[in-house]
């Protein structure tokens, strides 16, 4: 299909209107009702649908790290213990908590914009090395 001067549209769980970028609603509300995981299945499946949005949640790593022992990273992982029910220790719930509210906050992403200067952003320790290319707004966002 095709959509001829939109000024908003829906894509791939984004909605993209007026050079910003926002999760969908629809996709969102589906997270925020999401219970309490009871299974090391079910916490992973949190995880990995909040993960999707990780790059509108400022310190999504550290939000997520108490949570993330439950996402295997081998097939012997996946098929082992993903039905047996577990009780999440307080910081367990914290971080799901935390990762639940800041999905409800007001999240967007500018595009960029060729008429502000970028900044590239740089970080490296014994494990890895990272950057992040930011865009500086007049406005300080």
């Amino acid at each position: 299909k095709c959509e001829i001067a939109r000024t908003q549209t829906d894509y791939l769980g984004h909605q993209i209107s007026n050079g910003e970028i926002r999760p969908s609603s629809y996709n969102i509300s589906g997270l925020l009702n999401t219970k309490v995981p009871q299974t090391p299945d079910e916490a992973c499946k949190f995880v990995k649908a909040a993960e999707y949005y990780r790059k509108f949640i400022p310190n999504f790593s550290q939000i997520a790290e108490p949570l993330r022992k439950f996402v295997p990273t081998t097939r012997t992982q996946q098929k082992k213990g993903q039905k047996t029910m577990i009780t999440l220790t307080q910081d367990e719930i914290n971080a799901f908590d935390q990762l639940k509210h800041n999905l409800t906050t007001d999240l967007v992403l500018r595009l960029p914009n060729i008429r502000f200067p970028f900044k590239v952003q740089t970080d490296a320790s014994d494990e890895g090395i990272g950057a992040v290319l930011l865009q500086i707004y007049p406005d300080g966002d």
